[in-house]
């Protein structure tokens, strides 16, 4: 639907408004929170390049033996893939229509939920080495 003036043309779907002079865009909130959720899935993807760095560090220099900086830098290698994989997911979901949405938000939930049965990352990790 497409309003017509003097001066201001707006489109309702697009949310964009254009004025005389210049053109103003107004973002809806889909892309406010996509602009959102990618600058937290940066961080998150720089926190773990850093906590991938510090660990590589760590392992040729030994500077941190046993200590709980050393348990969160491992927590943070064991869940940093995971979360970027969903932020990125939820980033990609926002733009579509709300079938692909469920069906993305089903997919992260599965991913969540098996994180709460460990036999099965024993499993997977099992075929990775040659056996269970």
């Amino acid at each position: 639907m497409v309003v017509k003036s003097d001066k201001i043309w707006f489109l309702s779907t697009t949310a964009i408004i254009l004025r005389k002079g210049g053109v103003i865009m107004s973002s809806g909130l889909g892309s406010t929170m996509a602009k959102l959720v990618d600058g937290v899935t940066k961080i998150c993807a720089f926190a773990l390049l850093f906590a991938y760095i510090f660990f590589a560090l760590n392992a040729n220099f030994h500077f941190l033996d046993n200590s709980a900086v050393n348990d969160i830098i491992t927590y943070i290698m064991y869940y940093g893939p995971l979360i970027i994989v969903g932020l990125v997911c939820v980033e990609f979901a926002i733009s579509k229509n709300l079938l692909i949405q469920i069906v993305i938000y089903a997919l992260i939930a599965v991913m969540i939920i098996f994180q709460f049965f460990p036999d099965t990352w024993v499993s997977i990790m099992g075929n990775f080495s040659g056996g269970a």
